[in-house]
């Protein structure tokens, strides 16, 4: 139950994970419009994850988020107030009028793995490294 996500920043966790996934989410345009019914009231946070995630929506399922994505851009870019997340609109409006293939590339890109190096160093370097951390 999204109405249970009391903290902005759970709030922006979900609105990144329905995002990121949107392609697996079958109702992934309905969960992110409860978010932007109330987009004037969310923190900046969720609001730049808001506006991100429905470019991603657009960008994986064009046919089903073309309202919702003119919507944001017009809140983010004309209702809005803070400069970062007018700027993000503007930026995320133009590519996607410009060249969608582009806006795709860009915001789509696959994302490094995480991987884990510790096994590439000297045992006693690692040691001695990890004997340092949290130490100036």
């Amino acid at each position: 139950n999204l109405d249970t996500l009391d903290e902005p920043e759970a709030r922006a966790s979900m609105i990144w994970i329905i995002g990121e996934y949107a392609e697996r989410i079958d109702n992934a345009d309905e969960l992110l419009e409860s978010f932007v019914e109330g987009f004037h009231d969310e923190n900046t946070q969720v609001q730049l994850q808001l506006l991100t995630a429905v470019v991603k929506l657009f960008l994986k399922r064009p046919n089903v988020a073309q309202a919702l994505v003119q919507r944001v851009l017009s809140l983010a870019t004309q209702d809005s107030d803070n400069p970062d997340l007018r700027d993000r609109g503007f930026i995320y409006w133009r590519l996607l009028s410009a060249d969608p293939a582009a806006a795709k590339n860009v915001v789509l890109t696959e994302k490094p793995l995480i991987s884990e190096e510790t096994d590439l160093l000297e045992p006693s370097l690692l040691e001695q490294l990890v004997c340092h951390i949290g130490t100036l």
